[in-house]
C-alpha cells in the first residue's frame, strides 16, 4: 500500500463521520451493521493523515480539481472517493440512493496500472458483486482490464463503476446518464465536455485528479485561470510536502533524479510551460480570503483608464510590509463619468473615504485626444477623484519588484490578492512574455494599475542610496542590467 493517504479515524476531531449504525434509509443489509462497521473500520485503519486530502473529500462543489505533483496522493482521492459513492459509505456527504460512474484513464494500460488498481485497493472484495472484463479474469482482475465492477452499495442494491480510457475516442463516452465521475489525470477536452454532457441528467458531479504536464492546455486556460469565477468549482494542490508520509530521503532521491525544469509540476503540480510567465511565483498562497481591513498604513486606488480596451482599477491597502489587493474592476465601453461613478460606489463600498486614498492613474491620461479637448485625468478629477499621473512606468523595474513581493527565493510573500479580484487573479496567471523583450499586450489592464502602486510604494519606501545595503546595491545593479533583457 502506497503511504500517501489519509487517516480516517481523525477525522472526528474536525468534521465527524456519519453515524452509519443511525441510518435509517437502509432499504436492505447486504451484510449486518456490525459487518458494515468492521469494513469501515478495517478501511480507516489502513489510511493515513493527509490533511489537503481531507479537504478534497469535505468539499462540496460539483467539479474538483486536485493538481499535484507525483507521490502527493493525488490518485488516492480519486480513488477513495470513487469507492465511497460506490457504497454510499461517505463520511461527510449523506448519499441516499445507488450512484453510476465513471473512471476515465488515458490510455488502457495507465487504467489498468493506476486508477484500477487503487479502485480494487480501496474497495473491499466483499462488497463486489461482479467485474466484468475487457481483457484477462474476472477471478484476477487486477493483471487485466476491467470494463465495469458492480458494487453493493448500503441501500441493498447494487452501483456500477465503469472505466474508459481516451484511446477510445469521444463516441465511446455517450449515450448514458451518470451520477459522477473521475477523470485520472488531464483527458482531452472533447471527451470531458462529452462527460459532463452524462451528468446532466442526475445532477452529477466530477473530480480531476492531475499533475499538469501539458502547460498552458484547456485545463490551463478554462479551469486554473478562472477558477474564483466559478462558485462551484474548486481546486486543491498537493505537493511532496504535503504527504507526511513521503520521506525526506525519498524527496531528495526524486529532486536528484528529475531536471529542474520538470521539478515544479512534478513536486509542486504547478502549471509550468510557463517557460515565459511573468510571474511564475504567483501562487495560491498569494490568494487569499477577504477580509476587514482595520488601522491601514496606506490606501491606494490606481486606474489604467481604457478608450477601446477596458479600464481596469485596483484598490489597495498596505499593512505593516505587506500589499493586499482588496477590490477589482474592468469594464470597457463606459465614458469617463460612468467609470467615475462606479469607482467612487466601489470605494464607499470599501468603507474607505475617497480623501483619504492616494489615487493613481497612467500618465498618458494626460494627453488630449482628437474627440476631447480635456485629458482624461481632468474628466477624472471633475468628477471627485483626484488623480496623480506622476507615475513610475519603468516596466523591467515594476515587474522586478512585483515579482519579488509575490514570493522571494526564501519564500516570503508580501503582496497578496483577494480571492474577489477574479480580473487581476486571471491576468496574472495567464500573462505571458511575447516574441520580443516585452510582456504580451493583452490582458493586462488591472496589472499595470496594481504596477503604478508597487512602484510609488516602493518609492515612497525606499532607503536613500547611499544607505543602501549589499542586497540593495545588487538589485539596483540588477534592474539596472534588465534594460533590454526578459527575466523571468
Amino acid at each position: 500500500m502506497e503511504n500517501d493517504v489519509i487517516d480516517l479515524k481523525s477525522l472526528s476531531a474536525d468534521a465527524p463521520l456519519l453515524q452509519y449504525n443511525d441510518w435509517t434509509n437502509l432499504k436492505a443489509k447486504p451484510q449486518s451493521r456490525q459487518k458494515h462497521n468492521a469494513i469501515l473500520k478495517d478501511q480507516h485503519q489502513s489510511i493515513k493523515q493527509h490533511q489537503k486530502q481531507l479537504a478534497f473529500h469535505r468539499s462540496l462543489c460539483k467539479s474538483r480539481f486536485v493538481f499535484g505533483g507525483n507521490r502527493t496522493g493525488k490518485s488516492v482521492c480519486g480513488a477513495i472517493e470513487t469507492v465511497w459513492y460506490a457504497t454510499g459509505l461517505h463520511p461527510f456527504l449523506k448519499i441516499e440512493h445507488a450512484m453510476d460512474g465513471w473512471v476515465v484513464s488515458l490510455t488502457r494500460q495507465v487504467q489498468r496500472d493506476v486508477a484500477q488498481a487503487k479502485i480494487l485497493q480501496y474497495l473491499p472484495p466483499e462488497w463486489i458483486v461482479k467485474t466484468v472484463m475487457v481483457s484477462g479474469s474476472s477471478f484476477a482482475p487486477a493483471h487485466g482490464v476491467i470494463d465495469f465492477i458492480l458494487v453493493r452499495n448500503v441501500f441493498g442494491t447494487v452501483s456500477k463503476i465503469g472505466f474508459r480510457n481516451c484511446e477510445q475516442g469521444r463516441e465511446r463516452f455517450q449515450g448514458v446518464s451518470l451520477d459522477y465521475v473521475w477523470f485520472d489525470e488531464e483527458p482531452p477536452e472533447d471527451i470531458y465536455d462529452e462527460c459532463l454532457l452524462r451528468l446532466l441528467d442526475c445532477g452529477g458531479v466530477h473530480w480531476v485528479t492531475m499533475t499538469p504536464l501539458k502547460g498552458r492546455s484547456w485545463v490551463y486556460n478554462r479551469i486554473y485561470l478562472r477558477q474564483e469565477q466559478q462558485p462551484d468549482l474548486a481546486c486543491f494542490w498537493m505537493s511532496w510536502d504535503d504527504n507526511p508520509y513521503l520521506s525526506e530521503d525519498e524527496k531528495r532521491f526524486l529532486m536528484s533524479n528529475l531536471p529542474p525544469e520538470v521539478l515544479e509540476s512534478r513536486k509542486y503540480g504547478r502549471f509550468v510551460s510557463a517557460e515565459g510567465l511573468v510571474f511564475p511565483n504567483f501562487q495560491t498562497e498569494n490568494i487569499i480570503e477577504p477580509f476587514v481591513i482595520q488601522n491601514p498604513d496606506a490606501l491606494y486606488l490606481a486606474i489604467d483608464p481604457g478608450y477601446r480596451n477596458p479600464t481596469g482599477v485596483i484598490w489597495l491597502a498596505v499593512i505593516g510590509e505587506n500589499l493586499y489587493a482588496v477590490s477589482d474592476y474592468e469594464v470597457a465601453g463606459l465614458t469617463v463619468a460612468e467609470h467615475s461613478r462606479a469607482i467612487l460606489q466601489r470605494t464607499a463600498d470599501l468603507g474607505w473615504k475617497i480623501k483619504q486614498v492616494r489615487i493613481l492613474i497612467d500618465s498618458a491620461a494626460n494627453q488630449k485626444t482628437s474627440a476631447c479637448e480635456i485629458s482624461t485625468a481632468t474628466q477624472y478629477r471633475n468628477h471627485g477623484i483626484a488623480v496623480d499621473a506622476n507615475v513610475n512606468k519603468n516596466l523591467a523595474q515594476g515587474l522586478l519588484e512585483m515579482k519579488t513581493l509575490f514570493g522571494n527565493a526564501e519564500g516570503k510573500r508580501h503582496l497578496f490578492v483577494f480571492k474577489n479580484c477574479v480580473h487581476l487573479i486571471g491576468e496574472l496567471r495567464g500573462y505571458y512574455w511575447g516574441d520580443g523583450e516585452q510582456p504580451q499586450k493583452i490582458n493586462d489592464h488591472t496589472i499595470d494599475a496594481l504596477r503604478y502602486i508597487v512602484m510609488d510604494w516602493q518609492r515612497a519606501n525606499s532607503e536613500p542610496v547611499a544607505s543602501l545595503n549589499t542586497l540593495g546595491r545588487a538589485k539596483k545593479d540588477l534592474i539596472k542590467s534588465l534594460a533590454g533583457k526578459r527575466f523571468v
